[in-house]
């Protein structure tokens, strides 16, 4: 009976697909969002000193003016735009010593002097610090559904109907010398039997497994230029005389 197996287009229909497929997605950008901000607020609380800062009015700027001659009456000067109230990151500095032993090499009159010398520079704390850059690289999802239907019925008949003989009787007909005389019997047995067998199964199993694996990223563009800035800004400046 094919109106007791079940419909697997049903079956299907009622997945809610969107929220077993979107639902580890969003979860998984939610969370890269929530490490970004939290390790972006790691690196700004540890690495630098925020100071707030009051709005800045607009200087407007003056245009150079020359007289007759070409001499400069008014220098120009560069003006400012107008800067919003803002708060100011200026970085955490470590001053580093770093002392080496300098040897002045002597003359045939005067000995050899060895002496220490110390240098010093200012070392940013954001180029020593460890930073995490961790996000969820890789979502799997995966989605087993497995449904069984059977329908099976068995049925036997069995009818039997039997005439026997029970009842006697006697006749006779005719008479004087030629007569007949008639004897017999009769019964009646009738059995009727019937079997009706039914058997129905049905059962549903799924498996969903989600896997989310996350790693190591690089760090943004803007972290590594102001690492390298800060790295370049401790070799020393030589200007000429």
């Amino acid at each position: 009976m094919e109106s007791g197996l079940l419909s697997m287009a049903q079956q299907f229909s009622g997945l809610p697909m969107e929220a077993l497929i979107g639902g580890p997605l969003n979860a998984a950008a939610n969370a890269n969002a929530a490490m970004a901000i939290t390790q972006t607020k790691f690196m700004l609380d540890t690495c630098f000193i925020k100071t707030h800062q009051p709005e800045l009015p607009m200087v407007p700027g003056v245009v150079e003016v020359r007289d007759s001659t070409g001499k400069v009456t008014t220098p120009a000067k560069v003006g400012t735009p107008k800067i919003p109230e803002h708060d100011d990151y200026a970085p955490i500095m470590i001053v580093m010593s770093l002392t080496r032993p300098l040897i002045i090499q002597g003359s045939d009159t005067v000995a050899s002097e060895i002496s220490n010398i110390t240098t010093q520079f200012n070392l940013p704390m954001l180029t020593i610090i460890p930073l995490n850059s961790l996000a969820v690289e890789t979502v799997d999802i995966s989605f087993e559904m497995e449904v069984k239907s059977s329908f099976s019925e068995d049925q036997s008949e069995e009818k039997s109907t039997q005439i026997k003989a029970e009842t006697s009787f006697e006749a006779k007909a005719g008479w004087g010398p030629c007569s007949v005389s008639v004897k017999g019997s009769a019964s009646y047995d009738s059995k009727d039997s019937s079997t009706h067998n039914t058997h129905y199964e049905k059962s549903n199993s799924a498996k969903y497994n989600v896997n989310v694996h996350a790693g190591q990223l690089p760090l943004p563009k803007g972290v590594n230029t102001i690492i390298e800035a800060f790295a370049q800004a401790i070799q020393p400046v030589t200007l000429s005389k």
